[in-house]
Formats: structure tokens, sequence, C-alpha cells
């Protein structure tokens, strides 16, 4: 796992430390988890592919569905999680929606996503697919990336407010640079120094309050508010 997804799994243990089992939704689960539980876990994942869901041998149920209209079940689940989806979902607003009606009171929503106000985010929402496409086969990539709509309702803010107005509290946030913009500045040593002279600039300009535009990948952890059942 990586810098994010360790993170993200301490801050969620240490929430769940009281519990000795979970049910889990996998929101576009892929072919793979990415959060590891200390509780036991029974895993529902769904996803939009059947076959990357075909290929996920860690959820013990799987429904071939859209997280953005699936009728998932109310008040099921003791966790959410949806890892690198939103920023490919047309109505991500609509998703989460869906997510926040399907944890139990005190039941946790974990959602990582790219920080639409860096340097790649910019970079992504505003080049076409077939260039995401070129750049990954140049950089030697195995996997390759997936459309992406990237709407502005998933910048960071954005989605905390639209979390609080929905019943969540915000319990942990947290943004690192990926891997995807390290491989690239580590691989191209003027593009690091154009990288950083941004970086520099936008602290100068913002008198240090705004964010590094190098940190592209964001995790936030809610926490349902009311009293369990």
């Amino acid at each position: 796992m990586g810098e994010l997804e360790n993170a993200v799994c301490d801050a969620t243990n240490s929430l769940l430390s009281s519990k000795g089992r979970i049910k889990l939704l996998e929101a576009g689960c892929g072919s793979s988890t990415h959060i590891k539980f200390i509780p036991e876990v029974y895993a529902i994942g769904i996803d939009i592919s059947e076959q990357q869901l075909e290929k996920n041998k860690i959820v013990q149920e799987k429904i071939l569905g859209d997280i953005q209209e699936y009728p998932l079940p109310k008040d099921e689940f003791d966790v959410a999680i949806c890892w690198m989806v939103l920023e490919h979902l047309s109505n991500p607003q609509n998703a989460m929606r869906n997510m926040f009606g399907a944890v139990k009171a005190q039941g946790l929503v974990i959602l990582g996503f790219p920080n639409l106000l860096s340097i790649k985010g910019i970079v992504t929402k505003f080049t076409p697919f077939w260039f995401h496409q070129l750049f990954y086969k140049f950089m030697k990539y195995e996997f390759q990336p997936f459309p992406t709509y990237f709407r502005v309702a998933i910048t960071p803010n954005k989605v905390m407010k639209f979390a609080e107005e929905n019943g969540f509290s915000v319990v942990f946030i947290k943004f690192v640079e990926g891997g995807v913009t390290k491989k690239f500045r580590n691989r191209f040593r003027i593009m690091d120094f154009a990288f950083v002279i941004i970086e520099r600039v936008t602290k100068f300009v913002s008198s240090g309050k705004m964010l590094s535009p190098l940190l592209d990948s964001c995790a936030i952890v809610l926490q349902k508010r009311g009293i369990r059942s």
C-alpha cells in the first residue's frame, strides 16, 4: 500500500478499535481492495464492470451495478469505501448520497480521490482522454486509465461541505503527492524544476495559505452523525 492508504488504514482502524466484525461496502470495488481492516470483514462489492468483479477475490458478495443509481439498502453497513472512483462518475454527488444512506449511524465513509486543485488534477480535467492514454503508455504503465469527468463537486472543500449537509462529520483528511506525479518528476528533471517553481509561486502569492499544487491525491474519512440503534 502507498502513503495515503497507510494513513487511512491507521485512522480508520483507530475509529473501529471497539469492533470485532464489520460489514463493508466496496463502492466501485474493481478487482482489488485498498484498505486493510483489523476487525473481521464481511465485504460486499459493487462495480459497473462485470470483468473487474470477476477478478475480485476479496469481496464475499458481488453486485453488478452503478453506484450512482443502484438502490443500496439503508443503514446496512459499518463502513463504505469509494477509492479513486468519484472522478470517473458523471454525478459523483448521487454516488456519495447513495453511500451516505447505506451506512449506519456512527458508520464511516472512506473517500479517496484526486485533488482537482493540483497540477495533475487541472491537467487531467482539461485534457482529452486520448492524451491520458498516451501519457500512461509513454510512462510505461501496464494499466490503462479510465475516462474521467472530474466534476468540480469533488474538490475537497465541496466534498466536505456536501457530507456535512448530509449528516456526516469529517474525522480525517490527508493530501499526498501521488506516485504518477513523483515518477514523472523523477524522470524529467526540467519538469521537476517547473513544478517546484509553480509550488513556490503559489505559496508566495497565497502567503502560504494555499495547499501545495503538488499534492494531487486526497483521502477523507467521514462519520455519520446519530445514535446507533
